[in-house]
This record gives structure tokens, sequence and C-alpha cells, in this order.
């Protein structure tokens, strides 16, 4: 298809009929009002957040978490907004929620060190691990176990999953059906509004074992504690969860000395051959709100739903990024392949964000292409302390940062 440029609707309810119009072979049903893309339902969530509680309820499925991963990912908030504000809001010592803003630097940190390697397995796995293809009787929500028939269907309807929910869900799949986890991943990253490829692949890598030093499993008092035994009541086969970790664990794992596995790295198909005269500023998808400071620039910006990049992700996420867009009226929006849109604007030079995506990055490659950095969570000398680093567990990683996120303006230095 050759480019075309769009004209996103003001109205939302004609917006999302627009995108379903625009792209009738992503599936799944429209976004809903419960998650309205954009900054200003970013800051709304922000504005609401409620760290004390955040730190007690957390685990718990009706527990209150701040549901602000959509619009972090997005970069409708900056990850350092959040931390700034969220210390304004909690006490000293109520640091669990910066601990788990962290998480989200912390993998985005790994996959800039990595590449697509997060795609592959990052170490050995601990336990032998299964390589079967994931059925349509679980993406379809036919277990018959409601739990896990409930998390499926949640992630489909609403395109969000509470992080407890999705460690019961991949461990279920990883180690109950022994499916390989590379499909599984992505089936849940295409699905999710957040979809994060680091922080998805490396969570999934992470309960397999082929990223931290065992797998996770789950009995179910632990089902049923976390979530008041709604699932459980009204269970009517035999529970694949209940028993001991001890006993689950003899039945579930054996030993194994298989390799890491390695997946094959794509390919971006085109090369960029034009020199024109525009200057482009190039919007990807982490970095849709109007207080991007790239938003104030006067040369031209642009936006590119480009299929290499989306193809399968569902129907609501893309009218999510509309939603994020409608905020940003000084972006052309434009749908086709990235080069052929960069030719078409007879593109000279590109300047965007700083990204860890390898994908878009070798796209742009044959482009003059000029990065900016993202906002940071810390300073220059712990950023350059921490790459030298490398790839290192969570725990090294905070010794580096823990105490700069943490520290109070009233604190002294």
């Amino acid at each position: 298809m050759s480019p075309i440029r769009i004209h996103l609707s003001t109205l939302r309810a004609q917006r999302l009929q627009e995108l379903r119009a625009l792209f009738p072979n992503h599936k799944g049903a429209d976004l809903t009002e419960d998650w309205i893309g954009g900054r200003a339902e970013g800051l709304r969530r922000l504005h609401a957040i409620k760290p004390a509680l955040y730190e007690k309820t957390r685990n718990h499925i009706n527990g209150a978490v701040t549901q602000l991963s959509p619009y972090l990912r997005h970069g409708c908030i900056s990850l350092s907004e959040a931390i700034t504000f969220t210390k304004t809001q909690s006490a000293p010592g109520d640091n669990k929620l910066l601990f788990e803003f962290a998480w989200r630097d912390y993998w985005r940190h790994i996959w800039y060190m990595a590449g697509e390697k997060i795609h592959s397995e990052m170490e050995p796995p601990k336990v032998k691990l299964g390589r079967n293809p994931l059925p349509p009787y679980i993406t379809e929500s036919q277990t018959k176990l409601p739990c896990i028939d409930g998390f499926v269907q949640t992630l489909k309807d609403t395109g969000y999953l509470h992080n407890h929910a999705r460690m019961w869900l991949s461990s279920y799949l990883i180690h109950w059906q022994k499916i390989d986890w590379r499909e599984a991943s992505r089936w849940m990253h295409d699905l999710l509004l957040d979809g994060d490829e680091a922080s998805n692949s490396l969570s999934w890598q992470w309960v397999a074992s082929t990223f931290g030093s065992k797998p996770y499993f789950f009995n179910q008092e632990n089902l049923s504690k976390y979530t008041q035994n709604q699932p459980c009541e009204n269970c009517e086969v035999t529970c694949p969860f209940k028993g001991s970790y001890e006993s689950l664990n003899l039945a579930l794992f054996e030993p194994t000395t298989a390799p890491a596995k390695i997946s094959t790295t794509s390919n971006f198909p085109l090369v960029f051959q034009h020199n024109g005269a525009e200057h482009i500023i190039l919007f990807h998808d982490e970095m849709l709100s109007p207080m991007n400071p790239m938003y104030q620039r006067k040369q031209r910006k642009v936006f590119i739903f480009d299929a290499y990049f989306y193809q399968n992700w569902a129907l609501k996420r893309l009218q999510f990024l509309a939603d994020c867009l409608a905020e940003m009226p000084d972006v052309e929006v434009w749908v086709g392949d990235t080069l052929e849109v960069l030719k078409v604007l007879n593109t000279g030079s590109v300047e965007t964000q700083m990204t860890p995506n390898t994908a878009l990055r070798k796209c742009l490659s044959g482009c003059h292409i000029t990065y900016v950095e993202e906002q940071p969570i810390y300073n220059e000398t712990t950023k350059q302390k921490l790459n030298a680093k490398g790839i290192v567990r969570f725990s090294k990683y905070w010794n580096e940062v823990g105490a700069e996120i943490l520290k109070r303006e009233s604190e002294p230095a």
C-alpha cells in the first residue's frame, strides 16, 4: 500500500470507528472508556495514586494498583515525572511503588545492553522447558479452569492484566502446559495495551528460569489468597495447582543441561536511499505526549503506523495510540512503510528520541539520523557506572541507582 496521510477525528467514538475501518485485519473489541489513551488520562491516574495503600495491597487482584503502565510505555507521562510525583505523595520508607518504577527502567536498561537477545534465552534454563505451540483452547479461554480462562478473557477484552495474574498465567503456560515461552510471550505482548518488548519478554524469562535463578510457580493456596478465592469458588475440575510447593516442584520440573535457545534475529527488509531537503522529527510509540520536548520544535513532526512494527497488535492498542495522537495535533499521522513515508516527505535528515528498540533503529540506520536522549531518572555518572556493568541482576542495578531514586528533595546530597 502506498503511504497515506490520515486526519484523526477529534471525536473519540468516531476516531475508534476510523481506526477499525483503517486496520480491518487487526482483531478484537474496541478500546473501552476505561482505557482512554493520552497524557490527560495518564496524569489523572498518576494524581490518583496512593503509594502506602499500593504497598499493602498490590499483590491482590483488586488491590490499589496504579494502572499507569500503558501511559508510561507510550511516553504519555515520563518515568521521571512519575517518580518525582510519587515522592511527593509518600512518606520516606513507603518506597514499594518507587521500587516497581525502577523495575521498568531496569528492563529497559537490559534491552539497551542486550538488544534483540532479549527475545532469546538470556541464560540456560534451570529446569527442563517444553517447546509446545500455544493451542487455541488456551487463547479462546476454553481450559475449563475459571482462573486461567478469566485471565485470558480479561486480557483480550481490556488489553490489561494485573501483574500477579500475568505471572500466574505465564507460569501455567510454561510449566504446566510446557508451551514455548517465546510464542506465549509474543501472544501476550500483542494483546497488552502496555506491551513492552523488554519488560514482557524478560518477565516471561524470569518465570521460565532463563533470566533468573529458578522457575516461578504457584499453588492453589497462593492463587486463592490473592484473588479472594473468586475463581476457585466456581471451579468444577480437578485443580492442577493444588498441593504444597514441594509436591508441585517434584511434579513439574526435571533437571536439564540444555543450552539457552537462541532465536534468529530480524533483518529490516529495506535500505533507505534518498537525499531530500526536509528535516523530519519522527515520533515513535514511546514518546506520545504533547509535553515531550521534541513536540515544541518547529520542524515537521510525523508519526507512522507501520505494519512492520504493528502487524500483530490488537486493534484496541492501535486505538490507544490514536487517542494519544489526538492530543498532539501538530504531529502528522501517516500509514505505510516508514522508509517509503520518509521518501514521500523528501526527507534529508531524521531526529527522534533514543530507543532500545533494535528493529526501529535498524529501520532508520540508513537515514541521516540524530537521537535525542530520554529524560533520565538518575545522573550521568550513575548511568555510566551502570552501563559499564552491562547485564546484571536487579539487585546490582538497584545498588547503583536505588539511593538516587529514593532521595527526597529535603534530604542532603
